[in-house]
């Protein structure tokens, strides 16, 4: 975010600020897009997000050339560090949506974030079915390959995009559900929160570390079609960079469908009870 270029440290935001930048460009994005679009307010509120940030991604796209490049760290290790600070950035826009839609209004809440909030409307935290892992798994690998093929033509914008639509997504699913259950239950809307995150946030952190490797390798294959001869071992050595980010998020999405399908509702039922 450009209000923060002057404190990065030799040009790349850390994770902290990232952190915090995350929650300002959902707060914002969520603010405005309210006021200018109230009838598409969650769709328009994910792009301004998303635009908000794309300098950061290129950022933290050069630092982890120069970390290869220049440094002599190893692919595998760069990208590791890179999809972290990127789940710090998902983090931090998550829990901006959710100051947002704690914030409000309920019914201004549900009006602002409709699109976002389609799949819980009038649930009830303690009923709440995760399906089977076969079916969960199937379906994040589909949202995994549009993340990755999304990335390709937009590159660090398709990345943020899927970023701040999963951030959006999870945020106001967490404010919402809190908020209907503590208005049912004798706790407080605070309680409930932390509930929700800990009966969901387990196989959710996976679902998002598996999307934006997608998309850190949609960006990686982008660049690399244009930089370099196909036939070329700098062009071969990306490739298999991508193949490497592609398995590590399939392996991610598998391993948050089974949480997800098998102790999920378990998890629901013993923190709801």
């Amino acid at each position: 975010m450009l209000v923060f270029q002057r404190y990065y440290n030799r040009g790349t935001p850390n994770p902290t600020q990232l952190w915090g930048e995350g929650i300002i460009v959902a707060a914002i994005g969520s603010f405005f897009a309210g006021w200018l679009f109230p009838n598409e307010a969650g769709i328009v509120a994910v792009f301004l997000a998303a635009i908000s940030s794309t300098d950061s991604i290129e950022r933290l796209l050069a630092w982890n050339r120069h970390m290869i490049q220049d440094e002599g760290v190893t692919p595998a290790r760069a990208n590791g560090r890179i999809a972290m600070r990127l789940m710090a950035l998902f983090l931090g826009a998550t829990i901006g949506f959710s100051i947002f839609a704690l914030a409000l209004p309920l019914e201004q809440v549900e009006q602002l974030y409709a699109h976002q909030l389609e799949e819980v409307a009038n649930t009830d935290f303690g009923s709440m079915g995760f399906g089977h892992p076969g079916d969960i798994a199937i379906h994040n690998i589909y949202v995994l390959l549009f993340f990755f093929i999304i990335a390709l033509p937009f590159r660090q914008g398709g990345v943020m995009l899927a970023i701040a639509w999963n951030a959006s997504v999870w945020g106001a699913t967490f404010a919402v559900l809190a908020r209907n259950w503590a208005a049912t239950e004798t706790l407080s809307t605070g309680e409930a929160y932390l509930r929700v995150i800990a009966a969901c946030g387990p196989h959710l952190l996976l679902e998002a570390a598996a999307f934006v490797c997608a998309g850190v390798a949609g960006v990686f294959l982008s660049k690399a079609f244009l930089r370099y001869a196909l036939e070329s071992e700098a062009f071969g050595s990306v490739l298999k960079s991508v193949s490497m980010l592609l398995l590590t998020g399939l392996v991610l999405v598998c391993a948050g469908a089974m949480l997800e399908g098998l102790f999920a509702a378990h998890l629901v039922g013993w923190l709801a009870g």
